[in-house]
């Protein structure tokens, strides 16, 4: 017999080590069993452990001790640290808060509500800035370690899962800038300003303090004078101007002139400089601020970016995949970025519609509606009312399309004014059932309600096609074609090359079809549709300059002399 919960070591000839524990039995007292009873014939009966190694000749690998991975600690068993209790006055505030977060602030009157709401504000930006000082003190020091992190956003993570990772970096920053960290102290400075203000710095770190007296090529002690100098415009400009005689200008005056005239490092008086302006400029217009400050030092950043303006601009215009419209997209260089800002903001001044968006918009604010909040019903005459302010741009470039093209000054393509083409049959405007909708120069489909409403102010030439697609011929002595005839020429071949396969199927705004004689006018001074096709530039070339026989749409087969065979049927 045996004690309950005794556990009996076991060696079967396997190798194998068990640990037979006592019996689940509900009366293992009353039950007269013996060891042999409890152990299974096949392991009683197995051969003995032999003391020579395993068969397959490898030594038993070497037992792995159970550790403590943390940095700078040891092997064995896990280090005893007894942390202490938190300092009195930290133990104080913590009583402090649980005493606050008790109240409901609903139970409070109004007026105490507000008060209390602000000053916990204002505790809680003081802790704020004191939180970045002591997640300083952590990296510094290394107390994350102590807890058993590797790093300080680690332990971060663990002691403040929803605080800002963020911070780790500015507590860095700030302990490189003691400037700024003493007006984040005093309160002059906000964490979100001295954010800004050291992401400033740190680009310009690396040009200042230079052996060769430059910053980016330039002297550096009169570019950090200016730039100090420069904190004085930037600061009236933001607070719209300053009285020379208000005490306010006299002060920050004189402070930029300390700045300036200060022994400190290249370095210390731009941080000097940078940190007042951050005491001056609200933090929404900090960043513009700055921005300015790092380009007067680094006048060599400016021009990089604008030649990266250059290098990446591009525009793309491709129809939408259910042909509702157009989808814009691109990156514009500076220039003409500022263009384009100049002719919109005019366009979005001028435009008639504006005083409807006003109106419809006040009257929703009268019904206690956002009128420009997402499903806001307005009135049904004014359903498309107001306008977003992305609306308004689109509207403003369709007006301002629409003003280039009125006034000429397009000039001529194909022997007339730059417009919109539409190619439309006279059945679509009958609306007579089945007809084909009309497109417009893009290939893009028309809707007959848009057609509709083109119509009245539009220029409308008629043109006779066979059922074949062929346009009204006409033989003259004319060195090229007509404008008539080459706007037929576009409809026989659908605004696309006649060659096969060398352009992309759909018209193209950067590509120019030229009207090609396939007989030499200097041969017989002759002229018609049947004798001249619309070719791109680059089969243009390959037939007069490169020599070369090429393929039509049609079968037909072409070089500089004419026809090479016919056509195939």
């Amino acid at each position: 017999m045996f004690e309950p919960r005794q556990a009996l070591p076991v060696v079967g000839g396997s190798g194998l080590s068990f640990e037979l524990w006592d019996p689940p039995l509900p009366d293992w007292q009353a039950a007269d069993m013996t060891l042999p009873d409890l152990i299974p014939d096949w392991v009683l009966e197995s051969p003995p452990l032999p003391d020579e190694p395993c068969a397959c000749g490898r030594e038993p690998e070497p037992a792995i001790e159970a550790g403590w991975s943390v940095p700078g600690v040891t092997w064995g068993e896990p280090p005893v640290v007894r942390r202490p209790d938190p300092s009195p006055a930290v133990a104080a505030l913590m009583l402090a808060a649980d005493r606050v977060c008790a109240v409901d602030p609903r139970r409070l009157s109004p007026e105490q509500a507000l008060v209390d709401g602000e000053a916990l504000l204002e505790v809680g930006q003081q802790l704020r800035v004191h939180d970045v000082r002591r997640l300083g003190d952590v990296r510094q020091r290394e107390l994350f370690a102590l807890a058993g992190h590797r790093s300080t956003a680690s332990w971060l993570r663990e002691a403040q899962p929803d605080g800002d990772p963020s911070m780790v970096g500015l507590a860095t920053k700030l302990t490189a800038c003691p400037a700024l960290m003493a007006s984040v102290d005093a309160g002059d400075c906000s964490l979100g300003s001295a954010k800004k203000v050291a992401q400033a710095l740190l680009r310009c770190r690396p040009h200042v303090d230079q052996p060769d007296g430059l910053i980016d090529g330039q002297p550096a002690e009169e570019v950090v004078t200016a730039v100090v100098g420069h904190v004085v415009e930037l600061v009236a400009g933001c607070l719209l101007g300053f009285n020379e005689q208000d005490p306010r200008f006299l002060d920050l005056l004189a402070a930029t002139e300390r700045i300036a005239s200060s022994p400190d490092g290249q370095l210390q008086r731009l941080e000097a400089a940078f940190t007042l302006l951050a005491e001056q400029v609200p933090q929404s217009l900090l960043g513009g601020c700055l921005e300015d400050l790092v380009l007067a030092v680094l006048p060599t950043a400016l021009e990089e970016r604008g030649q990266r303006g250059r290098e990446k601009a591009g525009l793309s215009l491709q129809p939408t995949q259910d042909g509702s419209g157009w989808h814009l997209e691109g990156d514009l260089d500076l220039e003409c970025g500022e263009r384009l800002f100049a002719a919109l903001a005019a366009e979005a001044r001028r435009d008639d519609q504006n005083a409807v968006d006003t109106a419809t918009a006040t009257e929703l604010r009268a019904e206690g509606l956002d009128p420009y909040e997402p499903g806001t019903a307005a009135a049904p005459q004014a359903r498309d009312w107001p306008r977003s302010k992305r609306k308004r741009l689109h509207d403003a470039l369709n007006q301002l399309l629409a003003r280039y093209l009125q006034s000429g000054l397009g000039g001529l393509t194909q022997k007339v004014p730059v417009q919109v083409n539409v190619t439309v049959q006279a059945d679509v405007l009958a609306g007579s059932p089945g007809a084909l909708p009309a497109s417009g120069g893009s290939g893009a489909r028309i809707p007959r309600s848009v057609l509709r409403r083109w119509w009245c102010d539009s220029r409308v030439t008629a043109y006779v096609l066979s059922r074949a697609g062929t346009a009204l011929r006409v033989v003259h002595g004319s060195r090229t074609l007509s404008a008539i005839e080459r706007r037929a020429a576009l409809l026989e071949q659908r605004g696309r090359c006649a060659g096969s396969g060398c352009c992309h199927p759909g018209p193209d705004p950067t590509r120019d079809l030229r009207p090609h004689h396939v007989r030499r006018w200097v041969d017989d001074a002759r002229t018609s549709l049947d004798e001249t096709v619309l070719i791109c530039d680059v089969l243009h070339r390959d037939l007069h300059e490169g020599g070369r026989t090429v393929r039509l749409r049609d079968g037909r087969y072409l070089n500089e002399q004419g026809w090479v065979s016919p056509a195939l049927g």
